[in-house]
């Protein structure tokens, strides 16, 4: 389906759509610390971001997943203690009882400023979406031009028992330098389109909506948000 708006300056600029009730953002940069032991300015954990472009009922389940990769639990945005890091965050959620999907910017025209900035400073970007089921495919289809991050990801999955595949199809693969995934310091990110059916295994029968999903995931959930937090570890 075409969408309904080019860019988001251009949801955003529609009166119709009124932050808070119409869509959400949610976002955290991670915060740099520097002790005065310790002079380099750097901080790896600061370099890596999980997107959501798509949260909220426009690609139901994105949002929640997105939290856990991004190390925080999806109702309570309580801290994960696996030790394997807090990373950047950005999620636009649609909030409408129905019809989100007229809020769906694609990835190459999403120019929010925020999200932009938040990519842009980042080294390694991993940006989840929804995807209609297909017959014979696989739940996850990996895309985007992060050729070492998208390799360790599909290991990681594919360790876990996850159905995933190497997305070569023209708009699931992410391959366009203008997708905002690919906008990191590297040009270059990670994109995952997840089967429907295999999204609503991700929470409890009858808990997909946006209400319900944050405090009803699965252990199907749980094997996800460790897989994809295990394959942002290892990239640097």
């Amino acid at each position: 389906m075409r969408d309904k708006y080019g860019s988001m300056i251009e949801l955003y600029s529609d009166p119709a759509n009124i932050e808070g009730s119409t869509y959400g953002k949610r976002w955290r940069r991670h915060e740099w610390v520097q002790f005065v032991e310790a002079q380099a300015t750097d901080n790896p954990e600061g370099e890596r971001i999980v997107l959501a472009i798509h949260g909220g009922g426009i690609e139901p389940g994105t949002s929640e997943i997105a939290l856990a990769v991004a190390g925080y639990h999806p109702a309570t945005f309580a801290r994960s203690t696996d030790c394997l890091g807090l990373h950047d965050l950005w999620i636009f959620e649609g909030l409408l009882s129905s019809g989100n999907a007229r809020l769906h910017v694609t990835s190459t025209n999403f120019d929010d400023p925020i999200a932009l900035k938040l990519v842009q400073i980042s080294k390694r970007c991993l940006s989840l979406h929804g995807l209609d089921n297909v017959p014979g495919g696989a739940d996850i289809q990996i895309g985007g031009l992060d050729a070492e991050l998208s390799s360790i990801v599909l290991e990681e999955l594919t360790a876990a028992g996850i159905s995933a595949a190497v997305a070569n199809q023209e708009g699931t693969n992410g391959n366009d330098l203008k997708n905002i995934c690919n906008k990191t310091t590297i040009s270059a990110g990670v994109q995952l389109e997840m089967a429907e059916t295999y999204r609503k295994s991700l929470f409890a029968p009858g808990c997909n909506t946006r209400e319900l999903r944050k405090n009803n995931t699965t252990a199907e959930f749980c094997k996800l948000a460790t897989a994809l937090r295990k394959a942002m570890s290892q990239a640097f």
